[in-house]
């Protein structure tokens, strides 16, 4: 793995976290659609027009089992539909944890300070003097110099990479 490519992980970390809780969420939804038993409306007794095709004498008129069928065929299409997304999600699932897995292995390799530095640096995308003000202090209730911090993002960068 090259910098670039580390440090284009790390930026995309926190989307690449937030798009595959998103994914998973979208996948169970259309599980649940598969798993659900299909429930069917007979209730057309009070529908307006119940009679209207009585003028034809050639025509057999069964609204209630057009409407039971109407909705086997719309339930099973749902279903098939809820497949053929899965499908689609699978795959992209399986990218977002692997990029989301390489990241977190690599960032659990660093000690406290360097972890909570680096996370600040290129996932929350803050600056080095921010970090050094203001997160440092909060840290350790002292300030350091921004250059310190830039040195330690390029130590601990080295060190992920290494890895």
């Amino acid at each position: 793995m090259t910098k670039e490519e580390l440090i284009q992980l790390l930026k995309d970390h926190k989307e690449n976290v937030a798009k595959l809780k998103l994914r998973k969420k979208e996948k169970k939804m259309y599980e649940k659609i598969l798993n659900t038993k299909p429930k069917i409306e007979t209730s057309i007794s009070a529908s307006v027009g119940l009679n209207s095709s009585i003028q034809s004498k050639n025509q057999i008129s069964d609204k209630v089992g057009n409407a039971v069928a109407n909705a086997i065929v719309r339930n099973e299409e749902m279903k098939q539909e809820a497949k053929t997304k899965i499908a689609e999600l699978e795959p992209i699932i399986q990218e977002l944890e692997d990029k989301v897995e390489e990241a977190e292995i690599r960032l659990n390799s660093l000690y406290y300070k360097e972890l909570e530095i680096l996370k600040a640096y290129y996932v929350e995308n803050r600056t080095a003097e921010d970090i050094s003000q203001n997160l440092y202090f909060k840290l350790f209730s002292r300030t350091c110099s921004p250059r310190y911090i830039r040195d330690i993002i390029k130590e601990s960068t080295e060190k992920i990479l290494k890895l």
